[in-house]
């Protein structure tokens, strides 16, 4: 994923959405919508010009796999782009990983950065205002460290249906199918959320995978707070429940607008 150099640019980016007066929020009453935390995207693009900036800090994963324990650390990034027409542009990264592998008579640990993704989203139109979806198609490329990225490219396309029952209760459901190299995997994922107040939410998530040799399912939940509308943090686990997945997820993040 994208090379992004040191974090001067994330220091100074998260600066300026702390210093954001409260009041200084989109010029309707629409709020942006963020594509963390969770395994799926928000259904609606970023109006024409509008620009997010999404960050892990870090995302942590564990797994054991035939005698294996594998422990990863990931930065992953995502920049966002309204272009108009319901249309977004998205540019995908992750600057830095630390992958650890152990187990069998081995000891590995390698560092670098992630392959890179280039995706378009879609915001499809909607005759019941409480009911929303949109598509997400995307490609990742092969320029990651040799022992973290793929070695082949990853398409994607995922559709995520949003439904607004009042102001504090949401359902979203999520649909994704991927190939590489000739491999084919799908996935699906439900997410219910209750929003406290404007600032406080919270949100639980269940997902199964299946691909050409195995499946599996994991849960999980995470909080999200919004000091004002251009800035979102994030917390968030998953576990696995059945099948073959991640043992554990885990992560932190932050959200930011910066747009009209």
């Amino acid at each position: 994923m994208m090379d992004f150099s040191g974090y001067r640019g994330l220091r100074g980016l998260l600066l300026l959405a702390l210093l954001t007066p409260p009041g200084w929020v989109l010029a309707d009453d629409n709020t942006p919508s963020y594509d963390r935390p969770g395994y799926g995207f928000a259904p609606d693009a970023l109006p024409r010009g509008g620009f997010a900036y999404e960050q892990g800090l870090p995302t942590w994963t564990l797994d054991h796999d035939d005698g294996i324990r594998s422990s990863q650390y990931t930065t992953d990034s995502l920049l966002r782009l309204g272009l108009g027409g319901h249309l977004e542009l998205q540019l995908g990264g992750s600057p830095f990983n630390r992958l650890s592998q152990r187990g069998m008579g081995m000891s590995e640990v390698d560092h670098g950065h992630g392959d890179s993704s280039l995706g378009l989203k879609l915001g499809l139109p909607s005759s019941d205002e409480n009911w929303s979806w949109g598509l997400l198609g995307t490609i990742e490329f092969t320029d990651g460290a040799q022992a973290i990225g793929n070695d082949r490219r990853q398409y994607t396309l995922g559709l995520t249906v949003q439904q607004q029952v009042d102001e504090k209760h949401q359902w979203s459901y999520f649909a994704q199918a991927q190939q590489m190299g000739g491999q084919s995997s799908f996935f699906g994922a439900a997410d219910y959320t209750y929003q406290f107040s404007q600032a406080w939410g919270v949100y639980g998530e269940a997902a199964v995978e299946h691909d050409d040799a195995r499946n599996g399912m994991q849960v999980g939940n995470g909080f999200t707070w919004s000091p004002n509308p251009r800035l979102q943090f994030d917390a968030w686990w998953r576990r696995k429940v059945a099948g073959h997945a991640n043992d554990w997820e885990a992560g932190l993040g932050v959200a930011m607008y910066f747009g009209r």
